[in-house]
């Protein structure tokens, strides 16, 4: 990553960079002043520690590898009660393995002279790299921690940057949530400057830290998400577009939100429908999705993959007596998949249903002449694993030792690596050169 150095004597024109989502991500926490960075590898978020490993070696940077990612958040959290603003990365699958540190962090709250945590998990909607397509969304709310969700790379810089200050302004750790399309996609960003001031971690052994006094930090807990929720119906990062008194509104966060601008441009309607832009998603944003959904006779909620946002709307346009007046489409009514990603075919198929319009769609072999255009051009190498992953070996001396032991063996667990081994590439298939 390019250091910037601003000029004092002369103004700089922006420099502006192509940058992965996970580069951004980490470029945002250089900016931001990080200095300590562990993770667990694992698609899509292994280039934010990459690129954090790449950053200047002399810089006062501390990045790692942890040996899972409960040890990533346990020795992030640790910078962080020194002073350092600290970072732990990892993908959906890893989020569990952390929880078991991370739920009780959030109750008992970070040190007062501390830095910012930020965790950033990465969901793979579709499951192009996982065993699941799980959706860490609902982990925030179990953790008592705001949740910030980007939509372009550029945001996913400048979101990253954000957090830290928010978590060092309410003493709580931040989730950052990256999704396949923002990590491994390309956007351009404008590159800001590296936060280079020296800072001296301390160590304070007379504090103790602890969720012990449950009550007592629970309210406290409560109290801080009610102020960040006030803080966030006015964030920037969340925005609306189109006419004030729309009679279709559609809700959206993430990758949606592109997805639905360039649906509504498809049909031509973009002029006549609104456009609501959720990025700080928890605490949910009630007093400004009330408000804007105010004067909305329909509302459709694009997002990936549950219906995260849709069940917290329905909370919002549902009255005392259980009834609303506005008609919401979404998952649970059936008009958007509850499972893979969201594209603008998906939308526009629901906006079809919902405002009653047809659409000449593309040609039925438009996707099959898209795939044989690649699979003329690109070799496909397989599914395999990364290099220098102690997998293989694991899995040729597993094998050793069932043909040694004439047994037979279920394998179980892990983040999903291990579902590689049913490849032809697989360990179990490889002839390793000292047998």
């Amino acid at each position: 990553m390019e250091t910037v150095r601003p000029n004092k004597t002369q103004k700089q024109s922006p420099v502006l960079r192509l940058l992965l989502g996970n580069e951004a991500i980490a470029r945002g926490a250089l900016e931001a002043g990080v200095r300590f960075a562990a993770g667990y590898p694992g698609t899509p978020s292994s280039e934010i520690i990459d690129s954090l490993a790449l950053f200047d070696k002399n810089e006062s940077v501390h990045v790692e590898w942890s040996i899972n990612e409960k040890v990533a958040t346990e020795v992030s959290a640790a910078a962080s009660f020194s002073g350092l603003r600290a970072l732990a990365a990892m993908k959906t699958a890893g989020l569990p393995v952390a929880t078991d540190f991370l739920l009780h962090l959030s109750l008992s709250g970070l040190a007062e002279k501390g830095g910012g945590f930020l965790v950033v998990v990465c969901d793979d909607p579709e499951g192009h790299s996982s065993g699941d397509e799980a959706d860490s969304r609902w982990l925030a709310r179990y953790f008592y921690a705001p949740l910030l969700e980007p939509c372009t790379i550029s945001e996913a810089k400048d979101m990253t940057k954000w957090a830290f200050d928010l978590s060092e302004e309410f003493k709580r750790l931040v989730l950052l949530r990256s999704y396949t399309r923002l990590s491994h996609a390309s956007g351009g960003v404008e590159l800001g400057p590296i936060n280079r001031l020296p800072i001296t971690p301390h160590f304070d052994t007379s504090l103790t830290y602890s969720p012990y006094l449950a009550k007592t930090k629970h309210a406290e807990s409560i109290r801080i998400l009610t102020q960040i929720q006030h803080r966030f119906n006015k964030s920037l990062f969340n925005s609306y577009q189109g006419p004030p008194d729309a009679e279709l509104v559609v809700v959206c966060s993430g990758s949606g939100y592109l997805c639905s601008l360039e649906a509504l441009e498809e049909l031509g309607i973009e002029d006549n429908v609104g456009v609501l832009k959720i990025g700080t998603v928890w605490p949910f944003p009630y007093d400004l999705v009330k408000k804007t959904l105010s004067k909305a006779k329909r509302v459709l909620v694009i997002e990936e993959t549950d219906p995260f946002l849709e069940s917290n709307i329905q909370g919002v346009l549902t009255d005392q007596n259980g009834q609303h007046s506005n008609k919401l489409y979404g998952k649970m009514s059936g008009h958007v998949p509850h499972y893979g990603e969201i594209t603008p075919e998906i939308v526009i198929s629901a906006l079809c249903e919902v405002q009653n319009l047809t659409w000449q769609s593309r040609p039925k072999n438009y996707k099959r002449d898209i795939k044989d255009l690649g699979e003329s051009v690109l070799i496909d190498r397989g599914m395999t694993w990364c290099p220098g992953c102690p997998h293989r070996a694991s899995f040729w001396l597993i094998d050793r030792a069932m043909k040694a032991t004439k047994r037979e063996a279920i394998l179980t667990g892990d983040i999903g690596c291990y579902t590689l081994d049913v490849f032809p590439e697989g360990a179990h298939m490889i002839k390793h050169p000292m047998s």
